[in-house]
């Protein structure tokens, strides 16, 4: 069985990880010896390197006579907190290569060396599963008012007296999927039976899931109702049979399936969105939030936003509150929620901060947005390239989120008829067969129009005055104005006629 080194891992708040970051913010690295600060801890003459050395990486525990040291220092720290105070100096002292003699906690506090500690102690306290909650909120409300010392301390008692070592690998995974599955009705046991017919089933993927569905998995379950949300069962969408999957997985407190359930009926692929339908929708959404859903945070910000509320009145301020939550955890269609907002309040370097984060993302709306933004030169320097740069993350973007305006705008900004400053020629062959790759767009119509009158103005073949006659048709009056004009023109010299379009 494999051990997981401790001073070596950034998610876990360790007595190995403690010393690693005294040393990494020393001004003298080599006066933070291990050894030395061990004593310093722990207010001894000596102990062997190799001891310490184990007890840093976690490969032993600490031993019992040294956490009995600091049980007896938390019973006598509940009354007198000042006990710690000579242990702080002395680490300040090595850190800042500074002999240090602070008499109050006060005066510690102000100590920037302290500070630094404690946020760097921070990062390890939030990534580490296995620090509590509560922990997790009191070192929040230390740092938040500067109690350093104090900050320190709780770290001291948790990675001596409560922080497990040493710590095996399989041990780590069981620990960590029962800490994700901690507040649901799910199963490692289920989870490990769904990997295996994922990695191992192949072609009889979708049988093997339903065997597993007929046992309760909601793993199974789920991964069905996202098949069938999706069409790729029978190669038609059934959201009905998406539904009955996702409420068996929700019952089992699968907060993807609850909220999956909200998300159809907010988007009325179920239903009609009456009061009764909001109602389930909402009553979904709360128990996915409760899991820990971040999708369910932005749709409860979509219901605010639109009034699709149990009281029908809509809240932009609550809404704002939702996407935001959502947006700390790099939910990109919250980038692009409060992306939306801001535009519309016409706050445009608040809405090109959020699209950014979204199109640094690829997600291909934003990057559609931002290649306008750049294009355009509205709000922003113009900047071709960059503008070229997010139509093309956006053309490439997985097709399930994909959308046709970057395709769209690639050509006919830059195919179409050229781009001298990125010394990209004109290139009609090149758009059309980009244009294929979204000819059910139907804006692409006007581009295929404006290629075939080109192309039959460059080479008066009879099989592209025919394509021009039936996008003509197509199309009819609904052309884009300025398009319209130049087609117009153009078609007058084909045909020698006054045509009107």
């Amino acid at each position: 069985m494999n051990y997981v080194k401790l001073n070596n891992n950034d998610n876990h708040l360790s007595f190995g990880n403690f010393l690693t970051i005294i040393k990494k913010i020393s001004t003298n690295k080599s006066s933070a010896i291990q050894t030395e600060l061990f004593c310093i801890l722990f207010n001894v003459e000596s102990i062997s390197d190799s001891t310490v050395g184990n007890y840093a990486t976690g490969y032993r525990a600490i031993g019992n006579e040294y956490k009995q040291i600091y049980l007896n220092y938390k019973k006598h720290y509940q009354e007198d907190k000042t006990i710690f105070i000579n242990t702080i100096n002395n680490l300040l002292s090595i850190i800042d290569g500074i002999i240090y003699n602070i008499n109050t906690i006060e005066e510690l506090n102000n100590n920037k060396s302290l500070k630094l500690l404690c946020q760097k102690l921070h990062t390890l306290a939030k990534n580490d599963l296995s620090v509590s909650q509560n922990l997790k909120k009191e070192l929040l409300h230390h740092l938040k008012n500067k109690n350093y010392y104090e900050f320190v301390i709780a770290i001291l008692f948790f990675i001596i007296l409560e922080k497990q070592q040493p710590i095996y690998e399989k041990d780590l995974i069981n620990e960590t999927l029962e800490e994700i599955l901690r507040d649901t009705n799910m199963s490692v046991n289920d989870l490990k039976k769904y990997l295996e017919v994922i990695f191992k089933k192949g072609i009889s993927l979708v049988p093997s899931l339903k065997k597993l569905a007929k046992e309760n998995n909601p793993y199974a379950l789920h991964e069905l109702g996202n098949m069938e949300y999706n069409g790729y069962i029978s190669g038609i969408k059934n959201y009905p049979n998406a539904l009955n999957y996702y409420k068996q997985a929700a019952a089992f407190d699968h907060p993807t399936a609850c909220w999956m359930i909200a998300h159809m009926i907010v988007n009325k692929k179920i239903g009609s969105l009456d009061s009764n339908d909001i109602k389930l929708a909402w009553s979904y959404l709360e128990k996915a939030h409760k899991l820990n859903s971040i999708s369910a945070l932005n749709t409860m910000g979509i219901c605010y936003l639109h009034g699709y509320t149990k009281n029908k009145q809509a809240s932009l301020d609550k809404a704002i509150k939702y996407f935001s939550e959502a947006a700390k955890h790099k939910y990109i269609y919250a980038y692009n929620n409060l992306g939306k907002i801001y535009e519309n309040k016409k706050d445009y370097y608040k809405a090109i901060e959020y699209y950014t984060l979204s199109a640094e993302a690829e997600n291909s709306w934003a990057c559609n947005k931002m290649g306008m933004y750049y294009y355009e030169g509205k709000h922003i320097e113009k900047d071709d390239q960059k503008a070229f740069e997010y139509f093309t993350t956006g053309a490439n973007a997985p097709i399930t989120t994909r959308i046709s305006w970057n395709t769209y705008n690639l050509v006919k900004l830059f195919y179409l008829k050229g781009n001298a400053t990125l010394n990209i020629e004109k290139d009609l062959n090149k758009s059309l067969s980009m244009l294929d790759t979204i000819k059910d767009f139907e804006p692409a119509n006007e581009l295929y129009l404006y290629c075939y009158y080109e192309l039959y103005l460059e080479k008066k073949e009879k099989k592209y005055l025919d394509k021009i006659n039936y996008y003509l048709n197509i199309l009819n009056t609904n052309l884009d104005k300025s398009l319209k004009k130049e087609i117009e023109t153009n078609l007058n010299n084909i045909y020698k006629i006054n045509i009107k379009l």
